[in-house]
């Protein structure tokens, strides 16, 4: 009897070794995405389904800052663009946003000395993205943009707007071209919530969604065999290697390549038949893309 109840302890024993390394191994794959950036070295914890992360990686985001008063145990952070602060206790669910008491889906507690705060309930107490994608176990968080004319009419205005989102990935780049300078932007013709980016061999594909842009596809391009298709009509030849869902459109697109370096930039059709019909060109547009008009184009998205 006694043996028996030795091997069951050592089963059981052998068991809660097993499950806490796969806790622990699960726990660090969680990725933190935060305004399209991923952050490396940041330790998120999942908790009671919750991603906990420690309070050294809220101060990380662009958008907040963090005060922790290691005498009441309170970590306050504010918004810098609303003013607005939200207070967590450690030990505790109760919290103040402002003067209202809310309530947090986690507590927040220390872990090997650092602070863990719940992540999605701050990010959203402040009015802040979230996203959780459970395929490549990422949580994403995003700032609502400034610019809100994404829906304009005015297809110069909206791609503009959409420029200016968020850029989130959920998979790593294939890879860069060294020494890049001028970046090629394509957009189906009369779409604005669509569009390519191409630097150099790699060209990414994107799609406007709860505001953001998120990519979809990505190629390495290279030249095709002779008499085969191209992969993408008159845009991509050829791909090396590829991730997510190829796009199928076939059709004109309204093209515009900024060399920013030179602070050039040249817009124009790139028509279905592959031809490059230039429009215009301007100087002095350096860091910032700006775009412009293409005329007759109007917009179907």
């Amino acid at each position: 009897m006694r043996k028996q109840s030795l091997i069951a302890f050592f089963i059981l024993l052998a068991t809660g070794i097993f499950w806490s390394s796969a806790a622990s191994a699960d726990n660090s794959s969680v990725t933190l995405n935060i305004n399209g950036e991923k952050l490396t070295d940041e330790k998120a914890l999942i908790i009671n389904q919750t991603t906990m992360v420690p309070i050294r990686t809220i101060s990380q985001l662009p958008f907040f800052t963090v005060n922790w008063d290691n005498s009441t145990k309170v970590v306050s952070v504010q918004d810098t663009l609303t003013g607005q602060v939200l207070k967590l206790t450690v030990g505790s669910k109760e919290a103040l946003k402002g003067t209202e008491k809310i309530t947090a889906n986690e507590t927040p507690q220390i872990v090997d000395g650092s602070v863990y705060v719940p992540l999605r309930f701050i990010a959203e107490s402040l009015d802040t993205l979230t996203f959780w994608d459970a395929t490549t176990r990422t949580a994403v968080v995003y700032q609502v943009p400034a610019n809100q004319d994404t829906e304009s009419s005015d297809l110069a205005v909206a791609r503009q707007a959409v420029l200016e989102l968020p850029r989130i990935s959920l998979n790593a780049h294939l890879g860069s071209t060294m020494d890049v300078r001028n970046t090629l932007y394509y957009f189906p013709y009369g779409h604005a919530k669509s569009f390519f980016i191409q630097e150099g061999n790699y060209i990414r594909y994107y799609e406007v969604r709860d505001d953001a842009a998120w990519q979809v596809w990505e190629g390495e391009v290279t030249s095709k065999p002779s008499g085969e298709p191209d992969v993408i009509k008159n845009l991509v030849p050829a791909v090396s290697k590829e991730w997510g869902e190829r796009p199928s459109y076939a059709g004109d697109y309204a093209y515009y390549s900024h060399g920013w370096m030179a602070g050039t930039l040249h817009y124009g059709i790139l028509t279905e038949s592959g031809e490059y019909n230039e429009l215009d060109n301007v100087n002095n547009v350096h860091d910032k893309i700006k775009v412009y008009l293409i005329a007759d184009e109007e917009r179907v998205d």
